[in-house]
This record gives structure tokens, sequence and C-alpha cells, in this order.
């Protein structure tokens, strides 16, 4: 069976977006020190409150300073802005008028732990709303250049050097940022549920298309690395023995897997002192989930779209969640090996025929309209090839704790559109 799978893991409005017909005029002024933005590309995107497109794209340029198109209606509007090999951004909310100045750069260089600078390392920069503003290379001196930025935005900075992304933040009044590639570690005991990120441990339950097919569960886990140093290695992450995998996870992106006796297996990279989200999409073989999470959590949500959460039989450590959404949220924390268990049987809502697929565009397992909208891919299927296409989408995790994971963002507001 062929599938896709967007790991968007929409857990707000799965409805889709109204086409809007009334237009809008977007204006704003870019300014750049010391030189013109005049001819700079502009695009602007309507979007939702959650930052999903609810509209087609407008494009313009300046003009000397300035620039005005008409965009449909919308509750807010993404711009941006692409000068000399840089993009910027800004989302408009509650007005309908971008400032954009750009003065300084963001300056910086790779070294390794010895403090030998290290040449021909990516380093990608990323705005604080998580848009990508440009990659770079570093030179023979290991340095690197980003110009010109917004003075008051805080980048962060990505090195990837063999592989290992190493990570820090930095704007334009600082002299000059240093990154150091420190050896990674590869103890995954290490690693952590990252207790204090919105919603660190979720399972989504996609409801299946009909009623002879069974649901599939999309589990996601934020894990964090406390050392100083990445960690890079294997991470397992629990899969009932009976289920199906067909897609893994790894900072929104797709992942190969390995199937294991108790779950499946990921190769996951942490940055240092920081976070990443990974997570596995597997078929039910029947209406009941158990599972158990492989390390300590500090909450646990299960999102139940399509299903009446009074009306599923659980575990005693869950109970029914007070959100606009479905769904049910663990009485306090779980421990490592604690069992969680819900039984769908009888549970399922009328009038919810297709699951998360619905809204995010794309079908989930069982789900009958990602059936038919997959039909013509590849001749690989996601199942045989243990690897699923890319995940072009934003993961919004609005109705649950309002948080958005970075790096996603400008690929779907403006696809196919230049790096931005």
């Amino acid at each position: 069976m062929k599938r896709i799978l967007t790991l968007l893991v929409v857990l707000g409005c799965l409805a889709a977006v109204p086409t809007a017909t009334a237009t809008t005029s977007v204006s704003g002024t870019v300014t750049v020190d010391g030189d013109t933005a005049d001819g700079a590309q502009v695009t602007v995107v309507p979007v939702t409150e959650s930052l999903q497109r609810a509209g087609d794209p407008a494009r313009t340029t300046v003009s000397g300073s300035s620039f005005s198109v008409d965009v449909a209606d919308a509750p807010q509007y993404a711009v941006r802005v692409s000068y000399e090999g840089t993009t910027h951004y800004e989302v408009l909310r509650n007005t309908t008028r971008a400032t954009i100045h750009l003065s300084g750069s963001v300056d910086g260089r790779v070294v390794d732990d010895d403090g030998t600078p290290l040449s021909g390392v990516a380093v990608q920069v990323t705005d604080d709303s998580g848009f990508v503003v440009t990659r770079v290379e570093t030179g023979d001196d290991g340095e690197f250049t980003v110009g010109p930025v917004e003075e008051n935005e805080t980048y962060r900075l990505r090195a990837t050097v063999d592989g290992v992304p190493y990570r820090r933040t930095a704007s334009a009044a600082e002299n000059g940022t240093t990154i150091v590639a420190r050896p990674p570690i590869t103890d995954a005991s290490r690693l952590s549920v990252a207790n204090d990120s919105q919603s660190p441990y979720v399972l989504q339950v996609v409801p299946p298309g009909n009623e002879s097919s069974v649901p599939s569960v999309i589990e996601t886990v934020t894990l964090r690395n406390p050392t100083d140093r990445p960690f890079v290695g294997p991470v397992e992450l629990p899969v009932p023995t009976d289920a199906t995998p067909y897609a893994g996870m790894v900072a929104g992106e797709e992942a190969e897997y390995r199937r294991t006796d108790a779950g499946v297996e990921l190769n996951v990279s942490v940055p240092a002192n920081g976070v990443t989200r990974v997570g596995v999409a597997y078929d039910l073989t029947g209406p009941v989930v158990e599972t158990a999470p492989r390390r300590a959590t500090g909450s646990l949500t299960v999102v139940v779209q399509g299903y009446d959460p009074t009306a599923i039989d659980h575990s005693e450590n869950l109970r029914v969640g007070d959100a606009p959404i479905p769904m049910l949220t663990s009485d306090g924390p779980v421990d490592a090996g604690e069992r969680i268990r819900l039984d769908f049987d009888g549970a399922r809502t009328r009038g919810n025929a297709t699951g998360a697929g619905a809204g995010a565009g794309a079908g989930t397992g069982n789900a009958a309209a990602g059936e038919s909208a997959t039909a013509a891919a590849a001749d690989g299927g996601a199942a045989e090839n243990n690897t699923i296409p890319s995940f072009p989408g934003l993961p919004i995790l609005g109705a649950v704790g309002g948080m958005v994971v970075v790096g996603l963002v400008g690929y779907r507001l403006y696809p196919g559109d230049g790096d931005g």
C-alpha cells in the first residue's frame, strides 16, 4: 500500500481554509543603510492566525524604498523581502503595513575543539520566527559574514560539520560569534524528554477512512540534550508489537527507520543544550493502543480527532483534556515504562470520515482521503521503502501549546519560490 505522511501534527483546525474573494492592499518600506533597496523582490502571503496559507501569494518589487500590492483578505500577512542573497520577513498582525530596515551584519567563525578554523562549513541563518535568511559557507579562515540584516533581530546559526549540527544565536550588535565543533556524544541515555517545552510527548490518533479499517497513530517526542556537546546516534521509540510502522520523522523531516523488537530506531542528532522533535507513524491491528514511553515525561497528550474522548476506554493515568479539540492528557508525570492504554471501540464520532489528512492535505495511514491522494505517488511506497517524501508542512501545536516548530515555516508559505 502506497502512503504519504506529512507529519504536521496539526492539533488545531483540521478544516480546509476557504478561498478569499475580497482583497486588501499591503504596503511597506524597505531601507538599507548606505544603499538602496530599489528593485528588491517582495512576496506577500495571506495567512490564517496559525500561519497556514489563506490564499495565493502576491509578488512585486520595491520602488525606491516602498512597495504596495493587493492580496486576498486574511487575518494576517507574511511579507518576505529578498535582497542581495538574503531574505527578510515580517508577519503583519492587525496592520497591513510593513517596515524593514537592514543595517549591519552577522559575523562568525567555526573552529574545532582545538581552535583550528574549519573551512567549507555550511552555515544556515534563520530569524527568530524560524524563517531561513540565507545559507553560506565558511572561508579558509573559518569565518563567515551575512548581511545586511535587521539590527534588532536575534538570528539562529546552524553550522553542520561532518553531518553534525552546531547551533548558536547572534545579532548584528555582536562583534562575532564563535561556533566550536566539539566531538559529539553517542550515549542516548543522556537524552531526556524536554519537559520544559510545550507538548513534549504527543500521540495523535488518526481515524480510519471506513468502518472496516483500523486507526493509525503518529507519536512524537521532544528530546533534550543537556550536555555541551551535540548528540548523534540511534534513538528508539516505542511501537506496539502488533503495529506496523510506516514512517519516521526527525526535526520535522522524513527519516529512515529500523524496526526493533520493541519499537523503531531512528538516527537522531540533538544540538548541545538543545532539543529535537522525533516521531514515528504506525498502523494498528485493531481499535486498541497500548504503549509505554521509553523516557519519563512530565506530561503526555493524546489527540483523538474524530473520536468522542468521553467514550474512549483508557488507562487510569489519562483524563479527558480541557481544550478546543478532542484530547486526553496524563493526570500527572508519566514514568518510563508506565503503561498507556486506549480502546477506541465504539468511540468514533459521525460526520468525520477523514482523518488528520483532511486538514493537512495529505493522507496518513489508512485514511481514505490520503489513499486516493497518493494513488499516483512514486512506485516505491512509504511502507515498502521505510522512507516518506519530504515534509512541506508547518507543524502547528496551537491547540495544545501554541508552539510552532521552526525551520519549515518559510517552505510552507513560499513553496517553490527560492530558498527562503
